[in-house]
Parts: C-alpha cells; structure tokens; sequence
C-alpha cells in the first residue's frame, strides 16, 4: 500500500477513507480501506485532485476538499535595480500546465500533465516535446539535466521507494542507480557529469550522498536530514536544505568530499527548490523565508566576496521553484495555485 497517506478517516467499522497518490506518484485521490481484508481500492473517479477528507460521526457525509491546480512559468530578468512585477512576464509554452523549469542550453525542460501524473517536457525555440511520461511513472521533483545536456536524472517511485533513474536527452534507455538508496528530493549533477548528489535513506538513516554514474559504491557525505542539494559550478561545493525547524530548512554548505564549508545563514521553506545557482559563477540566487508572515523575495549571494543583494520586490510565495537561464541574464520560475473547494458528499442510507 503506499505509504504517502494522509487524512485517514473513519467512516464506519470496517472502512477508513483516506487520500494519497498512486504507486506511480499521480493523484493525489480518495481510496477507501477495507480492515477485514486490508485491500485499499481507488473509490474518485477522474481527474479530480483529493487534498483532504473527512467524515461525519454517522458515516453519512463527507467532506473533501478537491483542488483544481494550475501551474505556470514567468520570467524576470536580473537587473542592477530592484525587479518589481513589471519586470515580470509570462513564458508562454505549447503545454497548459508547466512548472518545475530547469535550463540545458536553449532547451528549458519542465513538468507537466496531460491528464494523471506529471511527466517531463522540453522546450525549445517555439517546438515542445515530451520527453518522460507521466503514465509511466509521475514525477513529483524537478528534473536535472547533465551540463553537456546527454543525459537527465529524474526521480521515479517503484515499489514504495524513490530512485534516481538517468535518462537519454530523448527520454529513452532509462538506467536506475543506486537500488538501496530511498531518495527524498531532487538531485544534482556533478559539473564533469561522474556523479549525481542526492538527498535520501539507507540503511543508515538520512545523509547527502554522491552516487557514481557509471558504476561504483554510493558514497556518504553526511548524516542526517538532507534535501534538494546543488553543485556548485565549478564542483568544488554541495549546497543543500539540512535541519527543518517549524517547515524552514536551513541551508548547509560541504566541500565535494563531505568536508564543512562555510555556514550560511540562509533559511527556506521546505517543499520548495529555492536556491540556484547562476550558470558559470560562483552565485548563488534564492528566496530566503525569515518567517512564515514576511514575503518572499528574491536574493543572490556572492560566495566569493560574501555580499548579498535583493533582486525583486514583489511576493514569490507561489513559486515552488525555479531557474537561471544559461547566459545568466534572467529567472524563469513558476507559480501553482491550488484552487480548492470544499466538497460535501451525501452518502446513501445502508
């Protein structure tokens, strides 16, 4: 049975209702428990997305709430001034739904669903592609594309387990690595393409780990809980979401050998991808979250001479994440709105 459940709900003493996505990552839907026989069935229908379900003492009602998401890119470019919003423009792609973007060249990969699970796609001049499709596994994390664009790592869930599956820039011959590694987030390439950082679990609980591409024993950099980790450009440092306190994670800085590097005092809010860095220089751009009421804006860190600077004005709390476009003139990102409603649902008499 999946183990991303959540919301459980009694609705009499044999059946418990519950929402969670599907062995391949699409959904989330509503599905009913049987305790007798512990088989879990799919009881929604469609495309409808299930955040949350609840049932009344009688079993008679529910209440759910269904979301109706939308997902879209925009860009803004780094300017030596403030961005305000309009700064702001929308990428238009061939695709209704797109986010998750990240940069090979003048490709801009992202995600996006014809119906179910989100699959990845590729845009470039005014011709977009799919490249992995969501039938044939969802991809709940942002892609990442090998810095001479021949090869693409994506995260696919296989019997209750995250692995890191590299791709052909055409989506074929999908090659799994690192069979005992449960991976938590996205992943990272190594700029000479030998190694593929990742956040997840061993037998040894959480770390950040370097995963040899073409063969070798997975090597651990650090224990712990670690996230959604980037190379540096030039190799030489991993940047990752370590401790979580109260939904912020703090950045942590290591050497390429699990060495300390320098700390940062940069927090982010966990679920999201909020840090890049600029193509090619030593910068790293992100959305600090001080707390959970201030807005979100963009900054960039200099790690060389140690100086920061706000990019934009204007409110990113909609972004999941985002990134650099390869000449390291402008940010695409996205915004995703839920658009939910509350549902009741009468439920015959037995």
């Amino acid at each position: 049975m999946n183990r991303d459940i959540r919301y459980l709900a009694a609705l009499n003493d044999r059946t418990i209702l519950y929402v969670s996505p599907d062995q391949d990552g699409a959904g989330p839907w509503l599905w009913a428990l049987d305790l007798e026989t512990r088989a879990p069935r799919r009881i929604s229908s469609g495309l409808e997305i299930y955040s949350s379900i609840d049932a009344s003492a009688d079993g008679r009602r529910l209440i759910a709430t269904v979301s109706n998401p939308v997902a879209n890119l925009w860009t803004m470019p780094i300017l030596n001034r403030l961005a305000t919003e309009e700064d702001v423009k929308p990428l238009a792609v061939s695709t209704v739904r797109a986010f998750a973007p990240r940069y090979s060249g003048s490709a801009l990969y992202y995600l996006s669903s014809r119906g179910g699970g989100d699959g990845l796609w590729r845009h470039e001049g005014s011709e977009a592609s799919e490249i992995w499709r969501g039938t044939d596994g969802a991809l709940l994390e942002p892609a990442s594309i090998a810095r001479d664009g021949g090869r693409i790592a994506i995260i696919l869930r296989k019997q209750g387990k995250r692995l890191v599956t590299v791709l052909s820039p055409d989506g074929g011959d999908p090659q799994p690595l690192a069979p005992s590694l449960d991976v938590t987030s996205a992943v990272s390439w190594s700029p000479d393409g030998k190694w593929i950082a990742a956040g997840g679990i061993d037998g040894d609980g959480p770390g950040l780990f370097k995963i040899p591409v073409d063969g070798g024993t997975v090597q651990r950099l650090s224990k712990g809980t670690a996230t959604n980790p980037i190379w540096s450009p030039d190799g030489s440092v991993i940047v990752y979401t370590g401790p979580v306190v109260a939904a912020l994670g703090t950045l942590v800085m290591v050497h390429a050998d699990g060495t300390p590097a320098e700390a940062l005092d940069i927090k982010v809010r966990v679920g999201t991808e909020h840090y890049r860095f600029v193509p090619g220089r030593q910068q790293l751009v992100y959305i600090p979250t001080p707390s959970q009421v201030v807005p979100e804006n963009f900054w960039i860190l200099d790690l060389e001479t140690k100086k920061t600077r706000q990019l934009a004005a204007f409110n990113s709390r909609s972004t999941r994440t985002f990134d650099i476009t390869s000449d390291g003139s402008a940010i695409t990102f996205d915004r995703l709105k839920d658009n939910s409603n509350l549902v009741l649902i009468d439920l015959p008499a037995r």
